[in-house]
């Protein structure tokens, strides 16, 4: 029984010792592999979604000197539930709209988006943004100077109706273009 627990007091240390210096390397990547890995497109990463298009509008008006206000010929568009897509009946309006801002140059003009009360405020904030450029960048594709135009998404922060019904959602689910002349 004392050769027994001595050899155990003496192989346990070194089987340990023996099994800690084997794992000790796995993990450890030299400096051209970390150089390599720095180094990797990030276009090749799973989940990492990069869309690379010629119609993507960068340079955005200014927004934060002035006032931005109504006008009564510049019209609001609405939105389906749950949607940023132009349809033919708000690209004509936007159409219009445009027409009416290429004449006055000295306009800069902001689009806000905003949704009704339904989805988080985080996911109202998106999809208000998404309204926002899309029109601000169909303006752009008719020929309004894209760095005259700037976007915001108000979410679901500005509604104009607070009722629990269709048709007041619908209201809040708009685009508005306003104004600041120079």
């Amino acid at each position: 029984m004392k050769k027994c627990t001595l050899l155990l007091a003496f192989v346990l240390p070194l089987l340990a010792a023996f099994t800690l210096s084997s794992c000790n390397n796995k993990n450890v990547k030299s400096a051209s592999d970390l150089k390599a890995d720095m180094t990797t497109d990030t276009a090749t990463i799973p989940g990492l979604d990069v869309q690379e298009s010629s119609d993507t509008f960068t340079t955005e008006g200014e927004i934060r000197r002035g006032e931005f206000l109504s006008q009564t010929s510049i019209k609001t568009i609405n939105f389906d539930y749950d949607r940023y897509e132009l349809s033919e009946a708000t690209r004509a309006t936007l159409q219009a709209n445009a027409a009416l801002i290429k004449a006055r140059k000295d306009w800069a003009v902001l689009v806000e988006g905003h949704c009704d009360d339904r989805g988080t405020v985080e996911y109202n904030l998106a999809l208000g943004q998404k309204r926002a450029k899309a029109v601000r960048d169909y303006y752009v594709r008719l020929g309004v100077q894209e760095n005259t135009i700037g976007t915001i998404s108000y979410g679901e922060e500005m509604p104009l109706c607070t009722e629990a019904s269709e048709a007041c959602w619908l209201q809040n689910r708009r685009a508005e273009t306003k104004i600041k002349g120079n």
